[in-house]
């Protein structure tokens, strides 16, 4: 196949000015780019193309890469790939936080698929159990964008050990880091962490540096979903570089952010030094952030580690009893000490209820636990979160309402940061915006409208940098020997749709998308379902 795509304004993903030129793609690679107004003879050859394009108005630039998606079983789902490619991903990488579908041994595989269904969705269905499994699964899908994947650590813990609060015994050690080579040899760009999360924050920071000091040598990355991220957000700073710096492997600081006011602006700043000083110092250390200013996760977070010390399944199913709740509320209250409690630094009046199954819940979705302990008599929000947790069995996801604009902006203008979606696929009715709109949201809201950066530098942070940062070097780029994927667009009609009222709307104005020199979306239309590949 051989594609001429004519008269674009060229943002090549490098950071560089925009040029007009024309790009010509053969068997899924760019063969060669040049200025528009070339001297007669030397322009592109017309008659060899198969395809060709007038780009005339509109911005040619790569695909854009996502390195923080929970699309682990959803890709190998029907619907996938439209909500993706209408916002201009065209690679993106799944199995983050510490969540992943494999490994899942037999005696906790319905623990574990309980654990991951507000985030990932269920996968009750699927028969993988390895990560050779997995990725079997995936090579015979038909998969309609590039799709690569990290080992997570919450599913190694979970199969080598339970939700068992102690620390790894030896054999138990030694289990993990064969599940963590094995997800290497079969693919894995690296290894995710949780700390934020049952039962991984349970694990020492020395326990998580020997787990991934088998990435050494092997080019993985440690992408760091952080113990804390509000007032005590240097601390995690601090906490996951030295594991980075035990295990000898680059660090992503996975959606880096202060959550809570009393962690705004300055608290930040301290972070961004802690981690300057190190990269000054030559260590590998990079971030991403995505472009709202709530958060999303599961409320399972937003329960005492030390009520959960007792199992995940019979801690919520004890939520029934009042004693329990009772506990629970003292816990809440009182605090623990390696636990961010965002009960206290959010608030349950900017926790809003996002996700659940049963139908009697659904009058809870997109109001806050406040709310609806005011509106349906509860007698105070301890006591509505267990009765939710219990009647959902622990599957009810929430967006918090965490984040300052202002600091949003100082991350984002951060040399070494680079854009993700952390999009959630649980089964949610109200699901975060950033679903939906992530990509053109950063490109409407941080460049043309507020102009917090220009248009070369934000395509760089969602093409070139995340590319980089997974070893991707032949995509983010065109250049003449990288991938032809490549997308469409006028900047003036390229924009999101999804907002925290009306979150499930398609983003818009996306001419094309194309993988490997193929159409795979023109127009608002999935045109194929197998462009992409297994990174």
């Amino acid at each position: 196949m051989i594609l001429l795509i004519r008269n674009g304004t060229i943002v090549d993903g490098s950071g560089d000015p925009p040029f007009r030129g024309d790009v010509l793609a053969e068997d899924g690679f760019i063969r060669e780019i040049r200025p528009s107004q070339s001297p007669a003879g030397q322009e592109l050859p017309r008659e060899r193309a198969e395809e060709t394009i007038d780009a005339g108005g509109r911005i040619v630039c790569p695909g854009f890469v996502d390195l923080h998606r929970h699309c682990d079983t959803a890709a190998l789902g029907e619907d996938f790939g439209l909500i993706e490619l209408s916002q201009g991903i065209t690679s993106c990488f799944a199995g983050n936080c510490g969540m992943s579908p494999v490994p899942n041994a037999p005696s906790y595989r319905e623990a574990l698929e309980g654990y991951l269904a507000p985030c990932l969705g269920s996968f009750e269905h699927e028969t993988f159990t390895t990560h050779r499994e997995y990725l079997e699964r995936l090579r015979g899908a038909a998969l309609p964008l590039n799709m690569g994947f990290y080992a997570g650590m919450g599913a190694i813990r979970i199969a080598a050990k339970g939700f068992s609060p102690t620390p790894f015994t030896r054999k138990e050690m030694d289990a993990a880091r064969g599940l963590l080579g094995d997800a290497l040899d079969n693919g894995a760009s690296g290894l995710s962490i949780g700390l934020m999360y049952v039962p991984e924050l349970y694990s020492s920071a020395d326990e998580i540096a020997a787990l991934a000091q088998v990435m050494k040598g092997r080019k993985g990355i440690l992408c760091t979903h952080m113990r804390w991220e509000t007032s005590r957000l240097v601390e995690a700073v601090r906490e996951v570089i030295s594991i980075a710096q035990k295990a000898e492997v680059p660090l992503e600081i996975s959606h880096f952010k202060a959550a809570g006011t009393d962690a705004w602006h300055g608290v930040l700043h301290r972070a961004i030094e802690a981690i300057e000083a190190e990269r000054a110092r030559g260590m590998d250390v990079t971030v991403d952030f995505y472009p709202y200013d709530c958060g999303s996760s599961t409320m399972m977070q937003m329960l005492p580690p030390g009520y959960l010390a007792v199992g995940v399944e019979k801690a919520i199913a004890g939520l029934n009893k009042s004693e329990n709740v009772e506990k629970m509320r003292k816990l809440l209250a009182g605090g623990e000490k390696n636990w961010d409690n965002l009960s206290q630094t959010i608030g349950w009046d900017r926790t809003i209820i996002s996700s659940v199954n049963r139908e009697e819940n659904r009058k809870f979705l997109g109001k806050s636990v406040t709310a609806c302990v005011r509106e349906y008599g509860y007698r105070d929000e301890a006591e509505m979160v267990a009765r939710l947790m219990y009647s959902e069995q622990g599957k009810v996801a929430i967006i918090n309402q965490s984040m300052s604009t202002e600091d949003i902006d100082t991350i984002a203008r951060l040399s070494y940061s680079s854009l993700i979606s952390d999009a959630l696929y649980g089964d949610m009715r109200n699901p975060h915006p950033r679903l939906y709109g992530a990509f053109p949201r950063f490109l409407r809201d941080f460049v043309r409208e507020r102009k917090v950066l220009d248009l070369p530098a934000a395509v760089h942070k969602m093409t070139a940098q995340p590319a980089k940062r997974v070893g991707l070097n032949d995509r983010g780029l065109l250049r003449p020997g990288c991938r032809a994927d490549m997308l469409i667009f006028d900047p003036e009609n390229f924009k999101d749709h999804a907002d925290y009222l009306a979150p499930a709307r398609l983003a818009t104005g996306l001419d094309y998308a194309i993988i490997g020199g193929k159409t795979a979306y023109r127009e608002g239309k999935l045109l194929c379902r197998n462009r992409g590949t297994v990174i």
